[in-house]
């Protein structure tokens, strides 16, 4: 088999730029699997949606075993239970602590194919299980890969390098961005055919004029550039400011997935209380996505989120108003993931969600002091540029054996984006905020 994984104590035959491409592409198709899973239950069709959760039939791996048939098919329960997940600290620990629940994800997509959960009109069964599977349990399959690559950096043979099947980072783009995107950067010109982070962000992004000159979502470039950084520093075995593109990859990754949040809380708030419109279930899916981080910054903000976005039957949908909610995520999103809230998430039919949300000082993207490739645009589009353009270069090196060079080129890739990064300001865990204090409707108008 071509490849081995990380830190192997000797060189592996690379596999073929055929084999690599199928199989990150088996990788990214568990997008298909989502959408498909989406199809079946909007239809009533829940049995041949479990056959399909269960079992999978897009995902797939190499077999570790040398059996005869060399792949193995994934379903994403497989995922979701998955041993391997424990990698992922500590988002993962943070997940099960929030919902009590280890296997918290596939809990909930298990009740509602079964009819035992609170959601019983098609179309909200079909939102829950989409975005739950979508955006909490292929979101940490995702994270689980960056966390490897960072450990795999760690313990690697400096004198080898890393020699594996697939490149983690390569298999969590797969798992951020999804095979219906197409080749292009930017995704699909069709906002309906991608179903994972990257669609969610473009999905949104003209809504909230967060949308770059190319006509897709800022954060989705940041998170291209970030992702080529990420493969030169693996590859340079810079493993420090590897750890730290990682982490900004992830902290960008929620962009979409709030501004999702706040566009469900304003439409959401004319709803009845027994409404079964699907935008309930989706709001709770997206919310549980990143509830548990914003948990961690601010508990009493998280609670209060969670009870206009997490549904409980027979109350008031969006007891607050959406005004409100909005304004409420937007000092979650600073708060959580250290972003600056008006720069990233933007306005939408003239609501502010981040009025007087303030970093102080904060925040990894503040502006001022040197350009760096979080912050400045353009730098970042021609830093991501120069990254594609050695890499080129290197894997010209690797087909003619000159495996010095090609360290050496690597090393100075990664200390170049070292060099960027390590411009950023030394952060505290959690900015001083001020968030909106709660006004019920019926006692104020909605506005904090």
């Amino acid at each position: 088999m071509c490849g081995e994984n990380l830190g192997a104590s000797e060189a592996h035959e690379p596999c073929s730029h055929d084999t690599f491409f199928f199989l990150v592409s088996k990788v990214a198709a568990a997008d298909l699997d989502v959408y498909q899973l989406k199809i079946l239950t909007s239809l009533n069709a829940n049995f041949f949606a479990d056959m399909l959760y269960n079992h999978g039939a897009n995902i797939a791996k190499y077999r570790k075993d040398g059996s005869n048939d060399p792949l193995e098919y994934v379903s994403i329960h497989d995922i979701a239970v998955s041993s391997e997940r424990s990698s992922a600290q500590p988002f993962f620990d943070i997940y099960v602590s929030y919902n009590n629940e280890k296997d918290y994800g596939d809990k909930v997509i298990q009740e509602a194919l079964a009819g035992t959960s609170k959601w019983v009109a098609s179309q909200q069964i079909a939102g829950i299980i989409g975005t739950t599977a979508a955006y909490q349990i292929l979101f940490l399959e995702a994270v689980t890969k960056l966390k490897i690559a960072v450990q795999g950096c760690r313990e690697a043979d400096p004198t080898i390098g890393v020699n594996l099947v697939l490149n983690p980072i390569d298999e969590a783009a797969a798992l951020l961005i999804g095979s219906m995107e197409g080749a292009k950067l930017g995704g699909s010109p069709d906002l309906e055919d991608g179903q994972l982070i990257y669609n969610m962000a473009n999905r949104h992004a003209f809504q909230f004029n967060t949308i770059n000159k190319s006509q897709y979502a800022n954060s989705v470039s940041i998170i291209e550039d970030l992702l080529f950084a990420a493969r030169g520093e693996l590859d340079g075995l810079v493993c420090d400011n590897l750890e730290r593109t990682t982490e900004a990859i992830l902290r960008y990754a929620m962009v979409g997935v709030t501004q999702a949040c706040i566009q469900l809380a304003i439409e959401n708030d004319d709803l009845g209380d027994f409404s079964t419109a699907a935008g309930i279930a989706q709001a709770e899916g997206l919310a549980l996505a990143i509830l548990p981080l914003i948990s961690q910054a601010d508990a009493s903000l998280a609670g209060n989120i969670a009870e206009n976005l997490v549904r409980t039957p027979g109350e008031e949908v969006v007891e607050d108003g959406g005004v409100a909610v909005a304004k409420m995520l937007g000092h979650g999103f600073t708060a959580a993931f250290l972003l600056q809230c008006d720069k990233n998430l933007g306005s939408i039919q003239l609501v502010d969600p981040c009025e007087n949300v303030d970093c102080n000082g904060g925040c990894t993207d503040a502006s001022g002091g040197s350009s760096n490739r979080l912050t400045d645009p353009t730098s970042a589009k021609w830093f991501g540029a120069a990254v594609a353009l050695v890499l080129v270069v290197v894997a010209f090196f690797i087909l003619s054996r000159n495996k010095h060079f090609v360290s050496d080129m690597n090393v100075r890739l990664a200390e170049r984006g070292n060099q960027i990064l390590s411009e950023e300001p030394t952060l505290p865990k959690y900015p001083p905020r001020n968030p909106p204090p709660r006004v019920k409707r019926n006692s104020n108008a909605n506005v904090v």
